[in-house]
This record gives C-alpha cells, structure tokens and sequence, in this order.
C-alpha cells in the first residue's frame, strides 16, 4: 500500500471551478432505514486494484477527506449540504439518464467518459490522491474509473465493471445501492475496450 495515497481528515486546499447547477433529484428520506446513495457519508470507495490512490464517490465525498484532484460530473456539497464548487480541481459534467440515453447524450457521455478517463491519468500519473464524483457515485463517476482502468490499464470492460461493482458493495452500503446499472454507459466501455473512442 502506498502510504502517500492514505486519506487523512477534510481537505484545506481548494481549488475553483464552476459548474452548472445540478439538479434537485435527491431529495432526504427522512423514514429510510439506511440513507440514499447520495447521502451516505463518507460516500466514497477505494479502488487499489485499478490504483492506490484512486477513489470513486457520491456529492460529498470531495468534502469529507483530503484529495489532491477531485474530478466532478456534478457540483460538489460540503458538510453541510451547500455547493461547494471550490472543491473541484476538473469539471466534467455530464447526465445519467438511467440507461435511457438519446443518441447525442450517448455521444456527450462517452466523450465526456474519455475526458474524464484522461484527466484521472493525469492526476495517478504524478500520484495524487485522486476522487472522481457524481451525485451517487455508481454510474457517472464509475464509467470514468472504469474508462480509465480499459484505456489506461488494459482491463477488460466487464472485469472493470465487475470490479467497480464489487468494490461499491465493499465500502459502502446505501439505499437503491445499484453500482454501474447504467447499461448505456456500461455499453460505452465495452466499445472502449474494443478500440472505439
């Protein structure tokens, strides 16, 4: 284990970057027995096998540890539930329409999935501690790690997937917990395992 990737308490350095608004879709079930994915802290999952310092999560992640790149698909929130854009480094933000995309969301999707697959290796390059979030931290943010494990590793797209789930399942544990149930995206890194881009 490499003891430079560990997580230590909230982060102090912030770095800006806006994006859009995200959209109110999770909203706090007060009767859940346990909170919603976008709602457990610390929210997060380690993926040691893809890399020591890489870490996948939900909106609050990027607030509850210290990471040296934060990669965001949607605005961050801190503790306290308010956008914290500051906790960005990299902006990439795209939706998860839940395997129902439209041609041109696919399209923005799997560019979007590269960038992002990119801007992870960059920041693994010059080991930094590296999170890469969505709102629930299962679909969005697991395409990119797995984007990056397929272009950059050389995995197999349903051994990353695989991979992805279990992890997800291992550190976490969450209402409607369906890690990388997005068969569109899931469609993406498969065709980036073949070779399309």
């Amino acid at each position: 284990s490499d003891s430079h990737c560990s997580l230590e308490a909230p982060r102090q350095e912030l770095r800006p970057m806006v994006l859009p608004r995200r959209p109110t879709a999770c909203k706090p079930r007060r009767a859940a027995k346990l909170r919603m994915g976008c709602e457990d802290t610390p929210g997060y999952a380690h993926l040691p096998q893809f890399d020591e310092c890489l870490w996948v999560g939900n909106q609050y992640s990027a607030a509850v540890a210290s990471f040296d790149t934060v990669i965001s698909t949607i605005t961050p929130l801190d503790l306290q539930g308010a956008e914290s854009p500051a906790l960005t480094t990299f902006g990439i933000p795209f939706e998860d329409m839940h395997g129902a995309e439209t041609e041109d969301a696919e399209r923005f999707a799997r560019r979007s999935i590269v960038r992002g697959a990119a801007a992870v290796a960059q920041a693994l390059a010059s080991r930094r501690r590296t999170l890469v979030h969505c709102e629930w931290g299962q679909n969005r943010s697991g395409s990119i790690c797995c984007a990056y494990a397929v272009l950059y590793l050389g995995w197999d797209a349903n051994k990353a997937i695989a991979y992805m789930r279990r992890r997800n399942k291992a550190d976490r544990r969450y209402e409607d917990q369906n890690p990388m149930s997005n068969k569109c995206f899931n469609g993406i890194m498969r065709s980036l395992a073949q070779g399309g881009t």
